[in-house]
């Protein structure tokens, strides 16, 4: 279910990157106004440094990219996992591929602290999962 509501905001996200970029920027200066009252000296430029960055790349191209290699991804996950409960174990290196996809891709692709964020964003569960089908796979033909 949560594969589909993703595919649903990525797909927004794929449309209207520019509305997204100028509400991703917004979010971040608010944060980065709460952090900072709560930041010591030594940490006060450091984290200048990384909301600035991150307002510099939030851009309509960067949230664009960033939601293609999200459907991909997620479409890939989704299969894989569709034909995992299916039994066949070809699901499950798909499942690997989609994973692949949103650790490189970001990466490579986008960089910066946007692209880190997108990557750990998307691979963190999926790296749980895949330990957790990796002891099934003996299950599946």
């Amino acid at each position: 279910m949560s594969c589909v509501s993703g595919l649903w905001t990525q797909s927004d996200r794929l449309w209207n990157p520019g509305v997204v970029a100028d509400q991703t920027r917004e979010i971040f200066e608010q944060l980065q106004e709460s952090m900072e009252a709560q930041a010591t000296p030594e940490n006060a430029e450091f984290m200048e440094n990384l909301f600035d960055s991150i307002r510099e790349e939030a851009t309509s191209d960067t949230i664009r990219l960033s939601a293609i290699l999200m459907l991909i991804y997620e479409s890939l996950t989704l299969f894989g996992a569709y034909m995992m409960w299916n039994l066949q174990k070809r699901g499950f290196y798909l499942y690997l591929a989609g994973i692949a996809v949103i650790i490189l891709g970001p990466l490579l692709l986008i960089g910066g602290w946007m692209g880190t964020m997108t990557m750990l964003g998307g691979a963190f569960f999926s790296v749980i999962f895949s330990f957790m089908y990796r002891a099934n796979l003996r299950h599946m033909h």
